[in-house]
């Protein structure tokens, strides 16, 4: 199973790629758009855990050490979540709280070799208001509109546009999380639901938006449904069946139908920082928020697997963030993040272009 892509060697914002997928005998292509780079004031949307870096960094390594340790917790992956190879062919690459990332030879992608089973998981996200806190939060409620979700939408749109010449008349977000993208789609004149199982998700939309997310059990549900776009934003690799929840989405598209997927990558400038400072994670690497993290191999192959074809691919980033709010915590000096601010945009523009930021968000149509 192998990927390549050919590119320019110049690294423009937006390009055009061709992705290639071998197996055995199997050749497939894409001719992939890709946009690289995406703007934001990272210290406006990041101010609460500025503030609280070191506290947050005590309890999240105390609670996720603690889970890790409590084997009752855990169970263990025989094959890996994507390709489906035996985890025994896997190979260690990185331990952060006790949790142990691996490595697939097979489809190069990233998971933990023991992860919490899916009981404590959905109690996790069910209950849990931390988890939910760094979206619910008032204070940064506008500018995580304007410069977080009100673009992707926009990018979900144009996307949708260029690949049927029309704009999507319905659209469905799993995982909605706060109602966000729910709440920026439904500005935009189009008609969204969203589903999400955090109790106190969806009193945030209920209560800030107006907005009346869903309960459902997607994989359950999926067919219940029948929208034109099917949206992930940070939730497949929270999951342990990501490819079946791509293959769930489906059902519940129509006959143009679209599925776009946001997910942490690997292979990223925060995966080195995470590295060099296992012992202050917070987030990208956070062994309880992401029990997989997924090279461009992986999600394309995730995206073959799934029943979809790839149109499009964005990288952005948090790397320059993150590696400011570390250094600042080893020097046990928040300050550094505030006289760095104007620096981090400009370190980021390069992470990006490089690709070595933390995000991707990949778009596919279904397999004609």
């Amino acid at each position: 199973m192998k990927w390549q892509r050919l590119t320019s060697f110049e690294p423009n914002v937006a390009q055009k790629e061709l992705w290639i997928y071998q197996k055995l005998k199997r050749r497939k292509e894409y001719n992939v758009e890709v946009t690289l780079g995406k703007d934001i004031d990272i210290l406006s949307l990041k101010a609460n855990l500025i503030e609280d870096f070191a506290k947050k960094v005590a309890k999240v390594r105390t609670f996720r050490t603690s889970a890790y340790k409590n084997k009752k917790n855990l169970e263990r992956v025989n094959l890996c979540p994507v390709c489906g190879t035996p985890s025994n062919k896997a190979k260690e690459i990185l331990s952060i709280y006790g949790a142990r990332y691996y490595l697939c030879g097979e489809c190069c992608h990233y998971y933990l070799l023991y992860r919490p089973t899916e009981e404590y998981l959905n109690k996790f996200y069910k209950t849990n208001k931390e988890y939910q806190s760094t979206y619910a939060d008032k204070r940064t409620l506008n500018t995580r509109i304007e410069q977080v979700v009100m673009p992707k939408a926009i990018y979900v749109l144009n996307q949708y546009r260029k690949r049927y010449g029309r704009l999507p008349e319905s659209m469905l977000d799993v995982g909605a999380g706060s109602g966000h993208f729910v709440y920026a789609c439904r500005k935009l004149g189009i008609r969204c639901q969203g589903i999400e199982i955090s109790e106190s998700g969806r009193k945030f939309a209920k209560d800030n938006f107006n907005i009346k997310l869903l309960d459902n059990d997607f994989f359950k549900d999926s067919n219940k449904f029948n929208c034109d776009v099917v949206t992930f934003w940070g939730v497949i690799e929270h999951l342990s069946r990501p490819v079946e929840m791509l293959k769930a989405s489906r059902l519940s598209l129509r006959d143009k139908g679209m599925v776009t997927v946001e997910v942490p990558r690997w292979n990223c400038f925060s995966t080195a920082v995470h590295t060099a400072f296992p012992d202050s994670v917070v987030r990208h690497l956070d062994p309880m928020d992401h029990i997989q993290c997924f090279s461009d191999s992986s999600l394309a192959t995730a995206f073959v697997i799934g029943g979809l074809d790839i149109m499009a691919a964005w990288y952005f980033g948090m790397d320059a963030f993150e590696l400011m709010t570390q250094l600042g915590y080893r020097l046990n000096e928040n300050k550094i993040v505030k006289i760095m601010a104007d620096k981090i945009p400009v370190f980021q523009q390069s992470l990006d272009l490089a690709r070595l930021s933390d995000f991707m968000i990949l778009t596919g149509t279904p397999q004609g």
